[in-house]
């Protein structure tokens, strides 16, 4: 298992200038909010970009490996110290859009409300997304890392702007919070009391106890931990950050957007996930049955709780062929009892492909495992043709993983489909493999590929044939780019 890697290297001072959407953001705060964002007093800036599930996917809540990559599209939010003890954040994604885009808050109203209290109160109309940004400075205080009761606690000005699109699977709203979050880390001097899984920790917390909204680690994790021209690592039994997975050598990720919306809170993603469950729950009672015929009481799930922990050769020879392929949710229910998973419902009336699921999470992990052999073993190969028959072979596997996330897993969308088969039809461009990413119907296709304009026309071309095809516009994240914890924040 590989070591806890250090935190990412911050990069030079004002670095973060230069980088995409922080211009933007500098120059139209200026322009459109001078009357409260005072000229000449300092601002800081903070930028963390959207990621790409690379590999692992759905499978993260069954215990996988995980691999991701950040993009290079980015949430910027820039932060002024008031004079009052107020708290005001301001998007300009709303106000192009027409939309109510800024909530004062007092401070003193942070410091007193329960999170609850926070929740309830942002869930009226034109405030939830505010939660984002507001809910950050709440979860500072109630960690103990900044008292809000003190006077000395001045009041803040926060502006968000993101070209990060949201709902298409890439971590739109886990950019937000963790862009807020080191910027607020950062203005407080605290940065030192936390490490980046601290920082995604409490970032999640913020999406699923404030904002109401479903959200995983590992999400928040690659935006803040994520480094250019790497993959973030994450063993997720729950949440164990790795030595990232260094790519090789003239060899990147990118992202198509298939534009079609993905919705990972649907009865099919849930049904999905609960007959992964459902299955682990079997095979844990075979394991008890075998035991006792041997004389041997099992007082412990000997998967540790995740059924990645099962040996792909194991199950498939004995314990595969226990699992029905479809089971009814009340007939599992009279014999087990229930799942070991508190996030999903077995339904009575709803017939679970059992073996299907299990299928997808204990080859999945395997696959992702191999996947991270052939890059590692990739990086440092001096041989270029042994090089590329490396990466070759991870690619191959996200095409395995696509094939299963679909047929076995039961998910995914046609035109992701497509957008796979129009890679697969290029590989002699400098493409090597893709899979759907994410864990809904649609949303983003990731792509392993080599850098340079070669792939970049062949990407061009796909995308050019899918909007023939299709009608719909896709869109391109050609390169990654630097967490927010490597890109660190500056004063101006």
């Amino acid at each position: 298992m590989s070591s806890q890697p250090a935190s990412p290297a911050l990069l030079p001072a004002g670095a973060i200038l230069n980088l995409s959407p922080v211009p933007t953001l500098l120059s139209r705060t200026r322009a459109e909010l001078s009357a409260i964002f005072i000229p000449g007093k300092p601002m800081r800036i903070s930028r963390a970009p959207g990621r790409l599930d690379v590999m692992g996917g759905i499978a993260e809540y069954t215990g996988s490996l995980t691999c991701q990559s950040t993009i290079d599209r980015a949430a910027a939010v820039v932060l002024q110290e008031r004079d009052d003890r107020q708290i005001q954040v301001f998007s300009f994604n709303l106000l192009d859009e027409h939309v109510p885009f800024t909530l004062q808050m007092p401070i003193d109203s942070l410091a007193m409300h329960s999170i609850a209290t926070l929740a309830k109160e942002l869930t009226e109309p034109g405030r939830r997304w505010a939660g984002y940004l507001v809910g950050c400075l709440f979860v500072l205080h109630e960690k103990g890392l900044v008292d809000l009761t003190l006077p000395s606690i001045r009041g803040l000005n926060l502006a968000l702007y993101s070209t990060v699109p949201p709902g298409v699977g890439v971590g739109s709203s886990p950019a937000i919070v963790a862009a807020t979050m080191m910027n607020l880390l950062d203005h407080f001097g605290v940065r030192n009391r936390v490490e980046p899984m601290t920082v995604a920790e409490m970032c999640k917390r913020i999406e699923t106890a404030i904002v109401g909204k479903p959200a995983e680690m590992k999400d928040h994790a690659a935006c803040i931990a994520g480094q250019s021209g790497s993959l973030v690592r994450l063993l997720c039994q729950p949440c164990e950050l790795q030595q990232p997975v260094i790519l090789p050598h003239g060899i990147r990720v990118m992202g198509i957007n298939s534009n079609v919306k993905p919705s990972a809170g649907d009865p099919v993603f849930r049904r999905s996930r609960c007959a992964a469950f459902m299955a682990h729950r079997m095979i844990y009672e075979v394991m008890k049955q075998m035991g006792h015929k041997a004389g041997r009481e099992m007082t412990r799930d000997p998967m540790g709780g995740y059924l990645a922990n099962l040996d792909p050769d194991d199950y498939k020879l004995i314990f595969r062929p226990y699992l029905p392929e479809y089971m009814k949710g009340g007939e599992f229910l009279l014999q087990f009892g229930g799942t070991f998973d508190t996030a999903t419902k077995v339904e009575p009336d709803f017939s679970y492909p059992v073996q299907h699921a299990a299928d997808h999470h204990v080859l999945e992990a395997r696959r992702v495992r191999h996947f991270v052999e052939f890059l590692t073993d990739a990086a440092v190969e001096a041989n270029l043709q042994h090089r590329r028959t490396l990466v070759n072979k991870a690619g191959h596997l996200m095409y395995a993983s696509h094939l299963s996330y679909s047929n076995d897993a039961m998910l995914g969308a046609d035109e992701c489909d497509l957008l796979v088969k129009l890679v697969r039809e290029r590989e002699h461009h400098g493409l090597y493999g893709a899979k759907i990413t994410g864990d809904g119907s649609g949303g983003t296709v990731a792509v392993l590929g080599d850098e340079g304009d070669r792939a970049d026309e062949a990407i061009g071309e796909i995308m050019a044939v899918y909007e023939e095809q299709t009608g719909l516009k896709p869109e391109a994240f050609l390169n990654s780019s630097p967490g927010a914890w490597a890109a660190g924040t500056a004063v101006v």
